[in-house]
C-alpha cells in the first residue's frame, strides 16, 4: 500500500471498521492457511486482495458499477455479473470452481442474503474455506440496496443447513467503537448534502477521528459481547 493510501486510510472517517476488519483477517490468515484459488464475491476494487498474497490465483466478481475503494489499493473485477444474475440469484461458476470463497461487506446488499450464501458453498470445493464479513449495527448506507443486518445465531443456522462448518465467529468493537463508527457514518452523510456541508464536516471532524482512536481503548475497558458492530465469519465446507 503506498504512503498515500496509508495516510488516507488512518485519517478516513471509516477508520475503525477498517482497523477491526483488518486486524482480524490478518489474525484468521495467519492461523488457518487458505489453499487453491479464491473467488471473491462482490469484490468491488478489492480492498483486501493484498492480505491473501500467497494465493497466486485470487479472482474476483462485481457488477460493472462496483463501488471503488479510494482508501486502498485498487484492482477491478476478474468477471462481471451479467443481466440476468439480478433474477437468477446464480453465480456463473461451475460447481466445486473454487478452492475457497470470501465476501466483505457485501451480504447485507444482496436481494436474498440465503442465496449468496448457497451460492458461495456450491462453487466452492469440499474441504475449502467460506470467509465473510458482515454488519450488525451499521447505518443504513448504498440506498436503496441495504437490506439485512444479520446475528451469530443467523449464521450458525445458515451455514449448519448447507453443510459447513464454523471455525470461528468474530464480532468486531464494542460500545465505544459501535458509537465512533455511526457518528462519523452521520457526518459522511452530512458532508455529501452540499459543498457547504463538507467543509463544515471537514472542520468539526477531528474530534470524531480522536474518538475513533480513543474507542481502541475504550473497547478493551469495556467489552461486550452484546454490542458489536460488525462479524467476520469462517467457515469449512465439509
Amino acid at each position: 500500500m503506498s504512503t498515500l493510501k496509508q495516510f488516507r486510510l488512518l485519517i478516513s472517517p471509516l477508520f475503525i471498521a477498517r482497523y477491526y476488519l483488518i486486524e482480524d483477517l490478518r489474525a484468521i490468515l495467519k492461523k488457518y492457511r487458505l489453499k487453491g484459488n479464491l473467488i471473491d464475491i462482490g469484490c468491488g476494487s478489492k480492498p483486501y486482495k493484498n492480505y491473501f498474497s500467497y494465493i497466486g490465483n485470487y479472482r474476483g466478481i462485481d457488477f460493472k458499477t462496483f463501488s471503488r475503494n479510494k482508501d486502498f489499493p485498487e484492482d477491478k473485477p476478474d468477471y462481471y455479473f451479467n443481466h440476468s444474475y439480478v433474477k437468477s440469484l446464480v453465480l456463473p461458476f461451475r460447481d466445486n470452481q473454487f478452492g475457497n470463497a470470501v465476501s466483505f461487506q457485501v451480504l447485507e446488499h444482496h436481494a436474498d442474503a440465503n442465496r449468496m450464501i448457497s451460492e458461495m458453498i456450491r462453487v466452492t470445493k469440499s474441504g475449502g474455506y467460506l470467509l465473510i464479513s458482515a454488519p450488525f449495527i451499521a447505518s443504513l448506507h448504498e440506498s436503496p440496496h441495504d437490506y439485512c443486518r444479520f446475528t451469530e445465531y443467523y449464521f450458525q443456522k445458515i451455514l449448519k443447513k448447507y453443510h459447513c462448518h464454523i471455525l470461528e465467529i468474530r464480532k468486531q468493537g464494542s460500545l465505544f467503537s459501535t458509537i465512533a463508527t455511526l457518528l462519523c457514518d452521520y457526518l459522511n452523510a452530512f458532508a455529501a448534502k452540499n459543498r457547504v456541508f463538507y467543509f463544515f464536516a471537514l472542520m468539526i471532524f477531528p474530534p470524531f477521528l480522536l474518538f475513533q482512536y480513543s474507542s481502541l481503548l475504550l473497547d478493551r475497558l469495556f467489552p461486550s459481547d452484546e454490542i458489536f458492530f460488525n462479524y467476520v465469519i469462517l467457515a469449512r465446507k465439509k
